[in-house]
């Protein structure tokens, strides 16, 4: 079998964003801390209005635009 070669997350990211503490990269990781707070959030409204047994539609108040 083919010994597989695995390249660590660190040296991936520094090769396609650049070192900690430079611009490219502070700015991907401040995308990653957003996106994953917007899930976060996102998912917290959704165990929310699941355990009040609430439709989406219900929990948007029917809005109709």
């Amino acid at each position: 079998m083919a010994q597989m070669n695995l390249t660590p997350l660190d040296d991936v990211l520094d090769k396609h964003f650049g070192k900690v503490g430079t611009p490219k990269r502070d700015a991907f990781e401040s995308d990653v801390d957003e996106a994953l707070h917007a899930y976060r959030l996102g998912e917290a409204i959704k165990k929310a209005r699941i355990e009040q047994n609430l439709t989406q539609e219900q929990l948007g108040g029917n809005c109709n635009h």
